[in-house]
């Protein structure tokens, strides 16, 4: 992911109670501080830590108490420990993060996908340098490399967050789209080209007005436009938030004649009414709805969230089909080179990362939790489940049981855990219990897209921005140039800017904020045989 944005990975929703009984999970409400030794006898009295976390759009169900449910329960007790957590919700996460970290008051531990913020923080002495503590810790060396370490390192050469790995995620992004509905209006066949996708929306538009064929979700105020709201920018190899390495110098993709090639096609389809036109306003709850109940047709997406799974699709979804696009066959003129609208591979760690507050009394017990976070025991109960009870052992090899584990509902929301092992451990686990269940031809087309993705993403390799090291200066501007980029453009598709008008507003941008891309192009060209020795292969376009 780049510093300048990101597509945004999660969307899942949950619905449901936990109540599974595990083994060493305390299973009731804690009457105190004090843990057992497994007699029932009580042990000393806990210390009691507080985190702050994300739940990464998989929200505790109702009746499930964040701080005490069979999940979090299993930390307290490995790490011996009595932990309160504080977990606000997945839009709202970004608003309380900054508004704890400006109150000046932190928790014990602290869990976040904003990286860039907690180093601003970390430097002014809200977090702890974890290196000596990760040095003599083999529990969570065993998931969390040197290497990885050394990623997430923050730009003053501190280790102030033990990162969240991602070696088990299927490699790519790209455009999804409803199977179904090729197969119903266009013979499940892939449109080929931009104009006959254009047309497939006409003809499902026209066949079903009151369908909303293209969406869009508000991730947050800076980025407005996400998943359902991306397609045409990614064929136009112009996402919005993003760069573009061109000629040895480092563009934002919102300078370039693609974007604006793709915000007059956007405003087209607005025009005609295939564009939702609450686009700039959806949250997380209407784009599901609209997902669900008005047929949009297209989102633009990481791979590893269409992992198949062995949960059941819910009656409303019984007969809808995502599946991976390939890429087109031919892209629109404008675009200089097909290259730049294909996906890119991911770094082996994730933004996501936890934290220990240096206004902590008690670090070494904090340090405990996150090796909890990192055991083999937490990486089978959040993954598998319980032997006997979610999978069995045959030849050595797990065999989810059906509709347990992760395919069970009740206990989905406990993926959110995996701080450190990464969501997309649970990939082994859930395309087995997938082949079970899912239907062969879904499962089969299901695989043989996330290989075309991952092909692409191969022959492009890793980032520039995972890497790039930016000013203090220039990290304060990306979120306001990130909200830039999404005013203008909102306001040029929905007509209220002439394109005259938005070419000035680029203009604009250049002048504000074009020194962030002077900076990746010094940062690129100081660093090239070192990035290229990573496998950053768009060094040298």
């Amino acid at each position: 992911m780049t510093k300048l944005g990101k597509v945004s990975s999660v969307l899942l929703t949950l619905a449901l109670v936990c109540s599974v009984a595990l083994a060493g999970c305390s299973g009731g409400k804690e009457e105190n501080a004090q843990g057992t030794d497994g007699s029932g006898t009580k042990t000393a009295e806990r210390v009691k830590l507080k985190m702050f976390m994300g739940n990464s759009g998989m929200a505790h169900p109702d009746g499930v108490d964040p701080s005490n449910n069979p999940y979090i329960n299993f930390i307290k007790d490995k790490a011996g420990v009595d932990l309160e957590l504080e977990v606000p919700g997945y839009q709202d996460f970004k608003t309380k993060f900054n508004l704890m970290l400006s109150s000046g008051t932190l928790p014990d531990l602290v869990h976040t996908w904003y990286p860039t913020d907690a180093y601003v923080s970390a430097d002014q002495g809200a977090f702890l340098d974890l290196k000596k503590f990760y040095d003599q810790s083999d529990v969570v060396k065993k998931v969390i490399t040197p290497e990885m370490m050394e990623m997430a390192k923050s730009p003053s050469g501190h280790y102030y967050r033990i990162p969240m790995r991602n070696t088990s995620a299927p490699q790519g992004s790209g455009v999804a789209v409803r199977y179904d509905l090729l197969v119903k209006y266009n013979n499940g066949k892939y449109p080929e080209t931009l104009d006959q996708w254009i047309d497939l929306m006409r003809r499902i538009h026209a066949a079903e007005p009151n369908s909303i064929v293209m969406s869009n979700r508000v991730a947050n105020q800076d980025t407005a436009l996400g998943f359902g709201g991306l397609p045409i920018f990614a064929w136009y190899g112009a996402l919005p938030y993003q760069y573009r390495v061109q000629g040895g110098k480092v563009y934002s993709t919102f300078q370039l004649p693609e974007y604006r090639a793709a915000v007059e096609t956007m405003k087209q389809l607005y025009d005609e009414g295939i564009l939702d036109k609450e686009f700039a306003t959806n949250d997380n709850a209407k784009y599901g709805d609209k997902k669900t109940n008005k047929n949009v047709l297209l989102e633009y997406n990481n791979a590893d969230q269409y992992i198949p799974t062995g949960m059941p699709k819910l009656p409303q979804d019984k007969d809808k089909e995502w599946q991976l696009a390939p890429p087109l066959k031919q892209y629109p003129s404008v675009l200089k080179d097909p290259k730049y609208a294909q996906p890119f591979k991911g770094l082996p760690i994730t933004d996501h990362g936890i934290y220990i507050s240096s206004q902590s009394k008690h670090p070494e017990e904090a340090w405990k939790v996150i090796e909890a976070f990192a055991s083999d025991e937490f990486h089978d109960l959040i993954f598998w489940g319980k032997e006997g009870e979610d999978y069995t052992v045959k030849d050595g090899k797990k065999i989810p049981i059906e509709g347990k584990g992760l395919s069970d509902k009740n206990q989905y929301y406990k993926l959110h855990l995996a701080i450190i092992f990464g969501f997309n451990d649970r990939k082994e686990s859930s395309i087995a219990a997938a082949e079970q269940v899912m239907d062969k031809g879904e499962f089969s087309r299901r695989m043989e897209g996330l290989k075309t993705w991952e092909d692409l993403a191969n022959q492009n390799g890793l980032r520039l921005g995972s890497f790039v090291k930016l000013s203090d200066e220039a990290s304060k501007k990306v979120a306001e140039s990130n909200n830039f980029i999404s005013q203008a453009t909102i306001e040029a598709i929905m007509g209220r800017i002439s394109m005259a008008d938005f070419d000035k507003k680029v203009e604009e941008f250049t002048k504000k904020y074009g020194f962030i891309y002077d900076e990746y192009t010094k940062y690129m060209n100081e660093h090239k045989d070192e990035l290229k020795k990573f496998g950053v292969l768009e060094v040298d376009w």
